[in-house]
């Protein structure tokens, strides 16, 4: 088990951008319970539905603070029945479809508040006014590129240390293009050349993808009006000319319709190709250094400070027991059952020397055979000649090219029409050469994107090459590793240091549940990687069902997860995201009818909040294996480093009570070891890798929905 007190280096002082929220400055809490004219028990989720907008309206219409926490509507200033009365009733007139079910409203007087309630109150109730000091802090850091500008938001979230309120303060940057959408859309001559690019609504913090074009004004303004809630939004509709455009926006799974007058295009990475602005100088804008980022952070921090709101951040000096480094001694073993003790830079010559701990047997006689899609000019043929006399000589094993497919217009579509057309022969991976190209610090650049969507997304191994690496001979036993790991052989695994497979657990799995429409039918595709503790893949497994409502149907589980493989064991299941309460009961259900005991391990990986480390007057990031714990169940882990200057997010942990937060971050810190021959460590465990691109096959009906097979195609 890791010691989650675990020794620090003494010259490290690491902080994080959390704050333990002060309590005893803020005024009394009140509760009120929202009563409807019916107690059917959809009528109450439709009430979840409404009760964050009834909170705005009484925001608005009275005194004090109201926000939704804890299924109660929670002020500062309790009012008058007879004014709540009035209000109740002008937001049934104004608006009856959303209101139609509201009764009244009505003080809980028994209601108690928590840390949680606190922490969600400041967040939702008290910080949205300092906004403004918070933006004119901001204006600061932006500055100009060409055709576009660079601003910062901060983001703030609820938390709870131990049994302390906190929030946490963060901040993005974004690259807000300089010309409106009507004007790109002229400039490129469809309205459809806006699907797939990421836009702001510009007077809120809303933004997402655009999915589809609606229409014109002319067709939606009405409806459109009578749906917003903000007068200001109100008169940008009312004011935009017939023709503008009106788009739907994706905004974390849920649909907005928007006039395009309202948005301002956002310039990623991935999309920077699409826009006349210079990538280098949108890359420098949003990979911010440790010590910007932690500098912008204050800017933030000291205005919700003055406030007295917060205290200082969490740092060893006022809080040590809460940081600790979750990297402990383990060996890997080889071949020939030789446990050897892990370091980085051991593993190479480990599997050199011991070989590879198992390879299937048809590889003693057969070559591992590839196809190659191959978007260069030149240096590729040399690459594969000395690929396959470094795979014989050092590591014992062949490589056939089985055919060949060269492009040089990259497009998803391309790289489509060149899977289908290899896919007929018979490989166990496909290798793809790419040029180099910029790409986040945690993510894939956006050919290497296309690229996996096209394989993976359709349950094929593949490994991309980029240009740069073709003339590295030092990476070149790494790109072996990853070849061999995808073709099935199994480099290494893991082994506690006493010796023996890790005993926390019979089986570690990375469980995805993607819902998805099909035939105009709700569905779900359940994916369950299920590996031993030591790392060893047993077998991954596919299952699809209809799902009204996503409701995980029992007949998925019996498929997903067979109790010929899970039944009494002790099960630990990586989820990307949090576990809706729906799968939860689903997954509660199937586990005591099989006798087995589930250990959920939620796993956050977008939004958390950064740790650093203070070196001298140096502001560095703190190093992989840093954790922040935040309670018994949570935790913030670095589980890898950024290859640029950047600073890595952590993932935001969170485990079963009775399985604990000490043997979560071990089971997912062990998993990352996983990634064999990777250039470039992901941050995500083997268990959940790369699973936005299965989710993709998935929604695009590509990806197998009845896969039982013992291959890792997503490394």
């Amino acid at each position: 088990m890791i010691e989650m007190n675990a020794q620090i280096p003494n010259e490290a002082r690491y902080f994080v951008e959390v704050f333990p929220i002060r309590a005893e400055n803020l005024p009394p809490l009140f509760a009120y319970r929202i009563r409807l004219t019916t107690d059917d028990a959809e009528a109450q989720l439709q009430a979840r539905a409404f009760a964050g907008k009834l909170a705005y309206r009484l925001h608005v219409g009275l005194s004090g603070d109201w926000v939704w926490v804890g299924g109660r509507l929670i002020t500062n200033k309790p009012t008058d029945p007879v004014t709540v009365r009035g209000l109740i009733a002008a937001a049934r007139a104004e608006q009856p479809k959303l209101y139609h079910l509201l009764e009244s409203i009505e003080i809980d007087l028994d209601w108690k508040s928590n840390a949680d309630v606190i922490a969600r109150y400041v967040v939702r109730g008290l910080i949205p006014p300092l906004e403004t000091q918070i933006d004119t802090a901001l204006t600061s850091t932006t500055f100009a590129l060409k055709h576009a500008r660079v601003e910062r938001e901060y983001r703030v979230l609820p938390h709870i240390v131990d049994a302390q309120a906190a929030l946490s303060l963060s901040v993005i940057s974004r690259v807000v293009y300089a010309k409106s959408i009507a004007e790109y859309v002229a400039q490129q001559g469809k309205s459809t050349a806006l699907i797939g690019l990421w836009t702001a609504d510009a007077s809120s913090r809303l933004q997402g993808e655009i999915v589809k074009i609606v229409g014109q004004a002319r067709e939606h303004r009405a409806r459109l009006i009578a749906l917003s809630q903000r007068e200001s939004m109100r008169a940008t509709l009312a004011a935009a000319p017939d023709d503008a455009l009106v788009l739907r926006i994706e905004v974390g799974g849920n649909e907005y319709d928007y006039i395009a007058d309202a948005l301002q295009l956002l310039v990623r990475l991935e999309d920077v190709h699409r826009f006349d602005v210079p990538s280098a100088q949108v890359e420098k804008a949003l990979h911010l250094k440790p010590a910007m980022r932690a500098n912008i952070v204050k800017l933030v921090s000291d205005v919700v400070k003055n406030a007295g709101l917060i205290a200082s951040a969490y740092s060893v000096q006022n809080a040590p027991e809460r940081f600790s480094s979750g990297v402990r001694d383990l060996n890997l073993v080889f071949g020939g059952m030789s446990g050897r003790t892990y370091t980085p830079d051991s593993i190479i010559p480990n599997v050199r020397q011991y070989g590879d701990y198992w390879r299937p047997d048809r590889f003693k006689d057969e070559p591992i055979r590839a196809v190659l899609i191959n978007t260069l000019s030149e240096g590729v043929p040399d690459f594969i000649e000395a690929l396959r006399r470094a795979m014989e000589r050092d590591f014992n094993i062949r490589l056939e090219v089985v055919r060949e497919r060269n492009m040089r217009v990259i497009t998803q579509a391309n790289l489509d029409s060149a899977v289908r057309l290899v896919q007929k022969e018979t490989f166990d991976l496909a290798l793809v050469f790419l040029a180099d190209e910029v790409g986040a610090p945690d993510e894939d650049s956006v050919e290497t994107g296309y690229a996996k969507a096209q394989t993976i997304g359709r349950a094929i191994p593949c490994l991309t090459i980029h240009e740069s690496t073709l003339n590295k001979p030092e990476v070149m036993p790494n790109i072996i590793l990853g070849i061999m790991a995808r073709a099935g052989c199994v480099p290494y695994l893991i082994e506690d240091v006493q010796g023996g497979m890790p005993t926390y657990a019979d089986l570690v799995i990375g469980l995805d549940m993607i819902a998805h429409r099909h035939k105009d039918k709700d569905w779900l595709t359940g994916i369950a990687r299920i590996f031993r503790p030591d790392g060893a893949l047993l077998r991954c497994i596919t299952a699809a069902a209809p799902a009204p409502h996503h409701v995980v149907p029992d007949a998925l589980l019996t498929h997903l997860l067979p109790n010929d493989a899970i039944g009494g064991k002790r099960v630990v299941l990586h989820h990307d995201g949090a576990l809706n309460r729906d799968t939860l009961r689903a997954l509660g259900g199937w586990e005591a009818e099989i006798d087995a005991t589930f250990y959920p391990v939620e796993i956050i990986r977008h939004g958390v909040p950064r740790l650093y480390a203070l070196q001298g007057n140096r502001i560095d990031p703190a190093p992989r294996g840093t954790i922040f714990r935040l309670n018994d169940v949570e935790a913030f882990v670095l589980t890898s480093s950024s290859p640029f200057d950047a600073t890595p997010q952590p993932l935001h942990i969170r485990a079963d009570a009775a399985f604990g937060i000490e043997t979560a971050v071990r089971s997912v810190l062990d998993f990352t070891l996983l990634h064999y021959g990777a250039l470039k460590p992901p941050k995500l465990p083997v268990t959940m890798h790369n699973g936005s691109f299965i989710a993709g096959g998935v929604h695009r009906g590509l990806f197998p929905d009845d896969y039982d097979g013992s291959m890792p195609f997503w490394l």
